[in-house]
Parts: C-alpha cells; structure tokens; sequence
C-alpha cells in the first residue's frame, strides 16, 4: 500500500502550536529588542496614546517685597506616546518544510511540535530583529509595506523636532560635531557634554546615556587607546562611561543606530518605548487560508517611540558625519588547496580580496622553496580596486612540472595601511 501524505493533520499540528505556543512567540518580540529596550522605559500594555506632562519650574528666590510681585510662572511641557499596528503575514507549505527537514515525505508518525515550535519562533525572531532598526531609523507612513515605515523612530523624531525649531542651538539642546573619527571623537563628545545645560548635567549621582552607534564606539575605543594607551581601556558597552565625565555619562551603542544622522545624551526615563504584545487587541493566529497546501500565520502587535521631554534639561542632541577609519584588507579563502594536477598541465583558483578604507596599493607575492610552482595574475592591487564594493579578485596558477606535492605561501603586504595577509597554497602534481 503506497505511502498517505497527510497534508491536513500538518496543519492541523501547526494550527495546534499556535494555541499552545501564543504567549512564547509574542514575548519574543520583547526579548528580541532587550538590548535596546533595556536603557529605556517601557510602557507595556500601550495601544494608542498616551500623554505625559512635565513640571517646567520657573520659581526664583529674589530680594524680599512687601506688595504682591509674582517670581515667576511655572508650567507643564506636554508630549505624546502613540504606539501604531504592526504585523506579519507569512505563509508555509508544510510539505515543503518537512521534506526538506526530513529528506522524504511526510506522514503522521513524523510531525514533530517542537520543529513547528522552532519554525514560528524563528519568523517571530527574524521579524523582531528588525524593530531594533524600526525604533531609531522608522519613518511613519500610514499606507506603507516597508519595515521602516511603522511609526518614527527616536532619529526621526530628532529630525523633525530640529526642523521645527525645538532642537537648536539656541534652545540648547543640539550641537554639531561635524565628522567624528577615531582620532576626535572622544574630545568631540567631551566639548557636547561641556555644552549641556547645567540642570542634564545635574549632581554626582545623575546617570546619563550617550546613545550612540557600534561604530562611534569602536571609534572611541580606538582614540582612548591613542590617549592613554590600550591596556589602560578594560571597559564594555555596558561599564564604559565618558572620559572626563566622572562616570557620569555612560557610551551606550545601541543596534539600529548606524547610519542614523544623530547621536545624543539623555537620561533613561526619557526615553519611552510603548509596547502592546499581549492583549485582546493583539493577534497570533495560524490557520489554513484559501489555498489548503499552505498554512498561514499572521502576527499583530502595537508599538511605538518618543521622548518625554526635549527641552535641555532632558535632552542633548550631537548632530555629526561619522567617518569609519578603520583600515584593513581581508580575502574570501583563507588556503587554497589545488585538485590533483597532471605535471604537464595546470589549475587556477582564485581569491578575492576586499579592502577598507586603503590608502595605498597592496603588493602579492610567492614564498617557499615552491613558489615557482604558482603564478598570480597580478602582483598588486590598488587601493581603489580593493575598496571597491567588489572587490578585487586574483587568479593562481598552480603549474607542478612533476610528480609530488607541493606547497607556498601568497603573502598580502602593504606597510602605509599595516596589511599582512598570508595565505597558505598546496598542490599535488600526478
């Protein structure tokens, strides 16, 4: 009797794990922006909106009148929280999935719900990974399709607010760094603390975030270690705080933060990130649409991003170019191992080599007692060739002349930009 492939209870088992699984995925999404999530404050249970107002004290003690003379009036600075709908919408062919896991087609005896459990929880984190990038960089458009087009991010928010006259000079809130690189961005960092209003300052114990990106703070890394020495650098994203600062301002590089067009320093409760992932307003449903040989699982959550308050007191804004002045080259094989040759006749290969941020030319050259045995097609590689997207990609002839094997060495060189790359070669002439 041939063999039932029983496409029905597949998704009957992947329908079953949503019921099950509901809570595990949708907390996924939480888990999935932690880094992120973790130096700000988190309003969970938000659909909507919500308003906060802050106190603006304008009270100052003054010589003593007997009449009536008001000191000063004191207010409320009012922004808003609104978290938007999110969602995914994926579809699986249970067939497909499990023959590939499996190798054969798939019967009862072989539905396994805790590969269906990997299968939804890894969409959720793939999807989720994303709301990092979401959180600093969205820009909202209400008919949108794209994964940026949710709600504004925090950089967004930023930009807007500068454009509307609220982050200024003037107002002071922002300055402008220019371009940032390993060798001021420390000293550039130091001049926006020196900046910031006395009252974001604050004493001994304020504790303040410098959000920033992965690379400003390899930057910075780079230019302590100019400074003081590398051995003396012994700090992590989570303990390193601001040279000069009094371990007041802590470095805080965040993902979603490269390429944003401004880092900035503020306290973590200004920060506000709303949250709905668990209530009747939310959905996790896995069902069997309109096509019976795909299962469909749709996801909806809510969330959004914005500051309490912008004003100096609570926010400093850096505005900069970032100039990543790494340099290095690196090779997309680390050996090459030549099939074997016949000792009349020859074998290429070939490497590509990719360079960052080079100023001069690399030279490629054979070592070992049989280095006459390989040939390159070149013998150097410009700088603009390496740091081209492409890359720059070299040709090695293995020509053995006789029986045995046979080894050598292609090294990589270039002193100005201190590249070194050697690359072991082996061939057996037959």
């Amino acid at each position: 009797m041939p063999e039932v492939i029983n496409t029905v209870s597949l998704a009957d088992a992947l329908v079953h794990s949503n019921h099950k699984f509901r809570k595990e995925c949708m907390l996924i999404v939480m888990a999935a922006v932690e880094e992120v999530t973790r130096h700000m404050r988190v309003i969970n249970g938000l659909k909507g909106k919500e308003t906060e107002a802050t106190i603006v004290p304008q009270a100052k003690f003054r010589p003593y009148h007997s009449e009536k003379v008001v000191s000063g009036t004191g207010g409320l600075t009012a922004r808003t929280l609104e978290t938007f709908p999110l969602e995914i919408l994926e579809e699986f062919d249970p067939e497909n999935l499990y023959t590939t896991i499996f190798g054969t087609p798939v019967d009862a005896e072989k539905i396994n719900l805790d590969i269906v459990r990997r299968i939804l929880t890894e969409e959720m984190n793939n999807a989720s990974r994303g709301l990092c990038d979401l959180i600093f960089k969205g820009v909202r458009v209400a008919d949108g399709t794209g994964a940026l087009d949710g709600f504004d991010g925090f950089d967004t928010i930023i930009a807007k607010e500068i454009a509307a006259g609220n982050i200024s000079l003037e107002a002071g809130n922002f300055t402008n760094l220019g371009e940032v690189n390993s060798t001021n961005i420390g000293d550039l960092w130091k001049r926006m603390y020196r900046k910031m209003a006395e009252t974001l300052r604050g004493g001994a114990t304020k504790k303040l975030k410098l959000i920033c990106s992965f690379t400003e703070y390899d930057m910075y890394k780079n230019w302590y270690a100019l400074q003081f020495g590398a051995g003396n650098f012994a700090g992590t994203p989570e303990q390193t705080y601001l040279d000069g600062t009094a371990n007041k301002v802590q470095i805080v590089p965040l993902p979603g933060m490269d390429g944003v067009g401004h880092c900035f320093v503020t306290v973590q409760e200004n920060m506000k990130v709303g949250f709905d992932v668990l209530s009747k307003s939310t959905k996790f449903n896995v069902r069997i649409p309109d096509n019976p040989n795909v299962v469909q699982m749709h996801a909806k959550i809510y969330a959004g991003v914005n500051f309490a308050n912008i004003s100096k007191d609570f926010l400093m804004v850096g505005a900069r170019t970032v100039k990543d002045d790494s340099v290095f080259m690196d090779a997309d094989k680390s050996s090459v191992t030549f099939a074997d040759t016949a000792s009349n006749a020859t074998k290429t290969a070939k490497v590509k080599f990719f360079g960052f941020n080079l100023t001069e030319a690399t030279s490629l050259t054979l070592e070992g007692t049989n280095a006459a045995k390989f040939s390159l097609s070149a013998n150097s590689i410009s700088a603009a060739d390496a740091n081209a997207t492409a890359g720059k990609e070299i040709t090695i002839t293995f020509t053995p002349g006789a029986t045995g094997s046979f080894t050598a060495a292609l090294r990589v060189t270039n002193a100005t930009d201190n590249v070194s790359i050697v690359i072991p070669l082996a061939g057996k002439g037959v």
